[in-house]
């Protein structure tokens, strides 16, 4: 048997005589094995690949069910009391480590900035076997045994080789982290990012440093306070339902013990009893654990879907250019078999040329992915934290492209070779072409691959238009806010750089009082918490007149503001009064709610003058007033809807914290941004200036996950619709091509061009109907897949399933109608002429 060599040599040059075909193929093949490459890509990173350490499947994280009975910060969080349970007793684990991941201020050589900074158990790299680059890591026994007594700190790689060049001279160094001396002890290994896959702090610093690296929130001995998130390592034959046993024995114990805490004491029986009834989880963390891959792990997982339909779309395109050119390649391929190759030979050939064509269009559709990844990452919100995710293939990518390539390649073209090769070879060498019917298998086999590119197709413009209306209907959600073009935000943190409480305050009123003096602005506020950012601060709230019930979900979610915040916001104010200067203090004594809250609480009653308090105990003080009432306004996002909310004065407060500015103005964005920085600038040059951008952009952050869904869902729709249309257009004009003879015998007989027309739309009419038999139920059928990621939006809704049957309709009618139409004006003559 030869060699592939002369196949590969005799397959590019057929190729190559056919440059128009070649192209089509390759540009069609590359749009599907691209868009494939690049979400794959993105899943790799964040859904599938493995953490680069040592025996990532002995990881697990461990988390709990409420409820806490206390405060909760960040996701799947535990208090450090219970970690240390954990470390003590758990002895069927070789590790337990925690994390804490926040905002941290920087100084070398004089200059600041803002960094993303990870407290770490001292264990954690011992945990992971992670190994120093430079210098050394941290140790428990050097690390983790004195309360704010190791001002040490461990640089990621690529932060020490992007900010001090791979200088090892940095170890020993010593450096301000929030303005506290701390040295330089190492530099983690290259490649290693942490927990997360996606988001890579650029410092660590060990655990018992809490109290300066957050600062007011000292929450190391707090069990009410849940804040690190817990990971451990499993010893060698252990696996995690028995761990998760044993683990939740240790867990009881700690909660009995708890429950004899102050703290505790005096909650109502239905709370303990549901207290008690909390449960370990236990979840394998061989590839971390990432908000990111939370937010937009389903939205992964539709469009990989997606994507897989563009590319049967495309080889179903491909494999019909195929059997057309099988028709006009008959007489070649009849003469090889005449003179001797075998039907497998040929058969041979013919796949090697679908695999040259499918490899041409693998290697375009890397360079597409890359760009198109570029574009998803613009999607994310880099929530201050630099994403780690890369667009830049790498080996189990190209292998994925390759296999992908391949597998293309049969797809497409098996069915066309076996078809190209079955030759009636008497009937094709005596040149008994230009049949009078146009219904041989060629055209059969193409009417197939079109119903299945048009039942493709509604299936990815029904998608589409379910995600652009969910998005719509967000996008359209009243915010409570107005003119959000025009109210530009940012955020400082001096308790970063060192601020006292005291200087804090006079730090955002002087800054806030300088904002409202600059030229162009109309308003200016300040908030605790930045809206429509995701961020929360709830609290169990008790109302003067109203009798708490077992069960009640009685949280109100606060903000604490500055006077002229709701002015800014355009948030009016229903009845009483705004937060004043004169609101001043180390402890809360007014407050200002929104309609929904007063609405709960008091029906249409005032709520002004009643009193309200933290907490939902019977012994709750009520020494907070409520002097306000204002109008309803989003919190977190559309989708979560509003809340009950209580506003707080926020220079009424001893605790330090960042803020969020609001500021109106009447000038371009870009100049009033700039202008805002420098008013920073002036009061300290040393303080970052972060999240600055518009409240119209924010809200695009905050429904990134629905605008990539939305975006690229109706690209993959349009994409898959022209396909078909190619389609359908290639295989009526094969159809006209077939029928030459016949439409000319039909005219000669007194057929009409109208006629002819007619006969060929039916054509058009009857692939259309049988695609829409089968996309039609099947998109029914799993629309229930999706429904999670709708909002206000009927997945069966029929007049959306109407408007897409229309638009398919037109454009099939559409890419039919012109080969029809070329038919319809054949000459007679001509036609009965035609071979």
């Amino acid at each position: 048997m030869r060699g592939i060599g002369p196949d590969l040599k005799y397959a590019l040059r057929t190729l190559a005589r056919s440059p128009l075909f070649t192209l089509a193929a390759v540009f069609s093949l590359a749009l599907g094995i691209g868009a494939n490459t690049a979400i794959f890509t993105l899943m790799d990173q964040l859904l599938l690949r493995l953490l680069p350490v040592k025996d990532p499947a002995q990881l697990v994280m461990i988390w709990s069910t409420g409820p806490h009975m206390g405060n909760n910060n960040g996701s799947r969080a535990q208090s450090y009391p219970m970690y240390q349970a954990y470390q003590k007793q758990a002895g069927f684990f070789s590790h337990v480590f925690c994390r804490y991941l926040d905002d941290a201020s920087l100084s070398v050589d004089g200059q600041t900035e803002r960094v993303i900074s990870e407290m770490v158990s001292g264990n954690y790299f011992d945990a992971m076997g992670v190994k120093p680059a430079v210098g050394r890591l941290f140790s428990p026994e050097m690390d983790d045994r004195t309360y704010k007594g190791h001002p040490t700190v461990v640089l990621s790689y690529d932060y020490w080789v992007n900010r001090f060049g791979a200088k090892a001279s940095i170890v020993g160094q010593k450096v301000l982290v929030n303005n506290y001396p701390m040295v330089v002890v190492g530099v983690s290994a290259p490649g290693f990012l942490g927990m997360d896959p996606a988001r890579s702090p650029q410092i660590r610093v060990p655990i018992q440093m809490a109290p300066i690296m957050t600062p007011g929130r000292d929450s190391m001995g707090e069990y009410r306070s849940q804040w690190i998130q817990m990971f451990a390592r499993m010893k060698p034959g252990e696996t995690v339902d028995t761990a998760r046993a044993k683990l939740q024995a240790i867990f009881t114990r700690q909660l009995e013990y708890e429950s004899t805490l102050p703290g505790l004491r005096k909650a109502s029986k239905f709370q303990m009893d549901r207290f008690f009834k909390r449960q370990v989880k236990l979840e394998q963390a061989s590839n971390g654990y990432s908000d990111i891959r939370n937010d937009f792990g389903k939205a992964l997982i539709v469009l990989m879907s997606m994507v897989g339909l563009v590319l049967l779309i495309a080889c179903a395109n491909v494999a019909g250019l195929l059997v057309a050119r099988a028709v006009a390649r008959q007489k070649e391929l009849a003469v090889r078999l005449a003179i001797g190759a075998s039907r497998s030979q040929l058969i041979r050939q013919l796949l090697i040329e679908s695999l040259i064509l499918s490899m041409g269009g693998a290697l375009l559709g890397i360079l597409l992915s890359v760009w198109t990844i570029r574009g998803l990452i613009g999607f994310l919100p880099e929530g201050g934290t630099p994403l780690m995710l890369t667009a830049t293939p790498d080996l189990r990518i190209l292998l994925f492209n390759l296999l992908l390539a391949v597998l293309t390649g049969l797809l497409f073209g098996v069915a066309p070779a076996f078809f190209a090769t079955r030759i009636d070879q008497w009937n094709v060498l005596k040149d008994a072409g230009g049949a009078v019917s146009g219904t041989g298998g060629g055209v059969r086999l193409r009417k197939i691959l079109v119903t299945a590119q048009v039942a493709l197709s509604f299936l990815l413009l029904a998608g589409a238009a379910l995600f652009s209306r969910s998005l719509g209907n967000l996008k359209g959600t009243s915010t409570g806010i107005q003119g959000m073009s025009n109210l530009v935000t940012f955020q400082v943190n001096p308790s970063l750089n060192g601020y006292t409480v005291e200087r804090e305050k006079a730090f955002y009123q002087e800054l806030l009082a300088n904002v409202r003096g600059l030229p162009g602005v109309q308003a200016a506020g300040v908030a605790a918490v930045p809206i429509l950012h995701g961020s929360e601060w709830d609290s169990s709230m008790s109302v003067e007149g109203h009798q708490n019930k077992d069960g009640e979900d009685i949280q109100a979610f606060m903000n604490a503001l500055s006077p002229g915040y709701f002015k800014t916001m355009g948030i009016p104010v229903l009845e009483g009064r705004d937060l004043r200067d004169s609101d001043l203090g180390d402890n809360f004594k007014v407050a200002v709610v929104n309609r929904a809250f007063s609405e709960y609480y008091f029906g249409k009653g005032s709520p002004i003058g009643r009193h309200i308090g933290f907490g939902g105990g019977p012994d709750t003080k009520l020494t907070i007033e409520i002097v306000g009432l204002v109008e309803n306004s989003l919190y977190e996002g559309p989708r979560e809807g509003v809340h009950r909310q209580v506003f707080v004065p926020r220079f009424q407060s001893g605790f330090p914290g960042s803020v969020a500015y609001y500021v109106r103005g009447s000038m371009d964005t870009r100049s009033m941004m700039s202008g805002l920085r420098e008013a920073v600038r002036r009061l300290d040059p040393r303080l970052p200036l972060y999240e600055v951008t518009t409240l119209e952009n924010q809200l695009d952050q905050t429904l990134s996950t629905e605008r990539i869904i939305a975006a690229l869902s109706i690209a993959f729709g349009c994409l898959a619709t022209l396909l078909a249309a190619i389609g359908l257009y290639g295989v009526m004009a094969f159809v006209a091509a077939r029928r030459t003879r016949e439409v000319g015998l039909r005219m000669a007989l007194g057929a009409q061009p109208f006629d002819v027309l007619r006969l060929m739309m039916r054509e058009v009419i009857i692939l259309l109907v049988a695609g829409l038999a089968v996309g039609v139920p099947s998109a029914y059928a799993l629309s229930k897949y999706i429904s999670s990621q709708m909002f206000n939006v009927k997945v069966n809704d029929p007049w959306l399933g109407l408007a897409v049957i229309a638009l398919l309709a037109g454009v099939a009618l559409l890419a039919g109608f012109l080969p029809a139409r070329r038919a319809s004006t054949v000459d007679p003559l001509e036609a009965l002429r035609y071979e």
